[in-house]
């Protein structure tokens, strides 16, 4: 079966999942605007706020986030006086310890992300089980295309 310039963009698992997540990326920022905070920014004050200890390198696993990006959202932050850096410097050495203005913007900040969650499903109309599954077996066979690259 020969495929078209424009079949490939509409069927292709890697530009539709970038489509898709940039969207959900999008819908997600215009929601937390009124905090200044990008979705990105609103997951690290949460995952620094569980209080692990973590380094760089540990959150930047945990979030799957480009290095750049997470070092640039992670000065942001500290900038703003939500967390402060504590420690060596590299990525194992410095750890980030989530202030109480962090805090106090999750705090504002969470029933605005469950608003949108919410938002979201209901326009998914029922299919959130679904495509919950459907993101985790994307995810999965994706990574296991990729070991088998390697």
């Amino acid at each position: 079966m020969m495929l078209s310039v424009t079949d490939m963009g509409r069927l292709c698992f890697g530009h539709r999942s970038r489509r898709a997540a940039r969207a959900v990326t999008r819908a997600f920022n215009l929601r937390l605007r009124p905090l200044n905070l990008q979705i990105t920014q609103f997951i690290l004050l949460g995952v620094i706020a569980r209080g692990e200890d973590q380094s760089i390198a540990a959150i930047a696993d945990d979030v799957d986030v480009e290095s750049s990006a997470l070092l640039r959202n992670l000065r942001l932050l500290e900038q703003r006086g939500l967390i402060v850096s504590e420690g060596g410097r590299g990525r194992r050495g410095r750890r980030f310890a989530i202030t109480q203005s962090g805090l106090d913007l999750i705090t504002l900040g969470v029933p605005i992300w469950v608003d949108a969650q919410a938002d979201l499903a209901r326009a998914l109309n029922g299919s959130v089980a679904q495509t919950h599954a459907a993101l985790a077996d994307l995810e999965q066979a994706a990574q296991t295309l990729a070991r088998l690259e390697r």
